[in-house]
């Protein structure tokens, strides 16, 4: 049970995304009801997001080796940033979505950072973030308005070797506990982008596996997570593809929210966005 007090902090709310850059980018080479379809599924989960009324969005996300290359790659890391571009001009651009500028929580960031390094998880941390689809494409949808502040927890999902879903779990289930540990009274929502099915760059860019991501979303609704942590990465690489190890996000937030269960507003395998999309709203 997801036990809390006036005086402490809560957890309002959660959602599951897709975030691949042509559902906005390329709006118009997709099957239209298709496209009507999860548009309405983003729309939903935005709805609901607001209705939560929250105070601070914690987001599980992953980097596209933008900010972390190939010579410093964090298992994971917090986002320090006291503002987030989403997008930025260029990414603006290729997202056709208009520029714009959300706020970051550094201090309540720090706070989680020095939590995690006193608790034994060495948390990576940037004060300067470099953000692309993960947060632009779903907050397009989420929140519009942008009224809501943003702390972000990376995950390598990009350059293996790669944290194994259960650690992505447990350190998701921490991030829960620092937040229903709080006493302040504050209204927390999680937001976790990517995935699902999706190859990237390799000779089968552009396939998608259903059966694959209706398993994983089968697993979501019922709230039985323990199946999705002993995935390993070839299973995934397998069955879901290189973009599709970014469910390690869907793991974490999952993890923050034990007992939760998944309502799928949406999932279409769009082959012209190249990805297995959903929206799932997560509650108790």
């Amino acid at each position: 049970m997801d036990y809390h007090s006036p005086d402490m902090a809560e957890i309002v709310g959660a959602a599951l995304t897709a975030h691949a850059p042509l559902i906005t980018g390329k709006p118009e080479v997709s099957k239209p009801e298709q496209r009507d379809r999860l548009y309405a599924g983003f729309r939903e989960a935005g709805r609901r997001l607001h209705a939560a009324r929250p105070d601070l969005l914690v987001m599980f996300v992953n980097d596209h080796l933008q900010n972390f290359a190939y010579n410093n790659l964090p298992a994971f890391c917090i986002g320090l940033a006291g503002s987030y571009e989403a997008p930025s001009e260029g990414g603006a651009a290729f997202m056709r979505i208009p520029a714009r500028t959300l706020r970051g929580n550094p201090e309540w960031a720090m706070s989680l950072l020095e939590a995690g390094l006193a608790a034994g998880i060495d948390f990576a941390y940037s004060h300067d973030i470099e953000s692309w689809d993960e947060l632009s494409v779903p907050l397009h949808f989420l929140m519009p308005g942008g009224e809501v502040p943003l702390v972000t927890v990376y995950t390598n999902c990009a350059a293996p070797p790669l944290p194994t879903p259960r650690r992505c779990h447990q350190v998701g289930a921490f991030v829960g506990d620092f937040i229903r540990a709080r006493p302040s009274g504050e209204r927390v929502a999680l937001v976790a982008t990517g995935g699902i099915s999706h190859w990237v760059g390799t000779p089968e860019t552009g396939r998608i596996n259903p059966e694959f991501d209706l398993r994983v979303l089968d697993h979501v609704a019922r709230g039985d997570i323990e199946p999705l942590t002993r995935l390993t990465w070839e299973e995934i690489e397998r069955e879901g593809g290189n973009g599709g190890q970014e469910i390690r996000n869907w793991i974490a937030l999952l993890g923050a929210v034990p007992g939760w269960k998944g309502d799928v507003l949406a999932y279409e395998g769009v082959a012209e966005w190249i990805t297995g999309c959903a929206t799932v709203w997560v509650h108790p």
